[in-house]
């Protein structure tokens, strides 16, 4: 049982660390991100709740004036549970759909093939399990400032016989043409995640 749990919960909070909130103060879709990521899921009144720190690196890249293709790795260890230590993996690719519909504002569509792995242990003991599922996912982008970007986006997980959904809010700000850094905070599911993330154009 704790071992589906995990299952259901841990893919959103991996998913956000490969989030491709890919617009920069010159609405670019190409860079390169390392992300940070906070996040802790509640299980249940039989196990309640897990704490997990997570690092990604993530990456788009234009193919066209209007699409991108991305690419994501991102890992989560999470402390340790009844005894057990919890460490996910996930790699994405996918495409991105992108379209200005006002002033300095951008609607996202993409879609994600997901690799996902799980592993638990308890010193002696290894139990892992893959998987292969898919990310569909849209938000919007807007410049409120030259140095200021705000957006929000919802992703749909669908991987190990289950489905998962994730609202993100966020912030960007630029330090200057190629360099920003950016904060969020993701719902959904019973779980919550705070994300940092640096971001450097290509």
């Amino acid at each position: 049982m704790l071992k589906i749990s995990i299952q259901r919960y841990f893919l959103a909070a991996v998913v956000l660390i490969a989030s491709s909130n890919a617009i920069s103060r010159e609405i670019s879709y190409d860079y390169i991100q390392g992300s940070y990521l906070s996040t802790t899921a509640d299980l249940g009144s039989a196990f309640g709740d897990v704490d997990g720190d997570g690092v990604g690196i993530s990456g788009s890249f234009s193919v066209s004036p209007k699409i991108a293709l991305t690419a994501s790795y991102g890992a989560i260890s999470y402390d340790r549970l009844l005894g057990v230590d919890i460490d996910t993996t996930a790699l994405t690719f996918g495409v991105m759909a992108h379209s200005s519909i006002a002033e300095r504002t951008d609607i996202i569509g993409g879609f994600s093939l997901l690799m996902g792995d799980i592993e638990l242990s308890n010193g002696f003991t290894t139990i892992s399990d893959d998987d292969t599922g898919n990310i569909i996912s849209f938000g919007f982008r807007h410049m409120a400032t030259d140095v200021v970007e705000f957006g929000v986006s919802f992703s749909r997980v669908d991987i190990f016989d289950d489905t998962s959904n994730t609202f993100e809010f966020g912030a960007r700000f630029y330090t200057n043409e190629k360099l920003s850094f950016g904060i969020a905070y993701a719902t959904g599911d019973d779980v919550d995640s705070l994300l940092l993330n640096l971001r450097i154009g290509i």
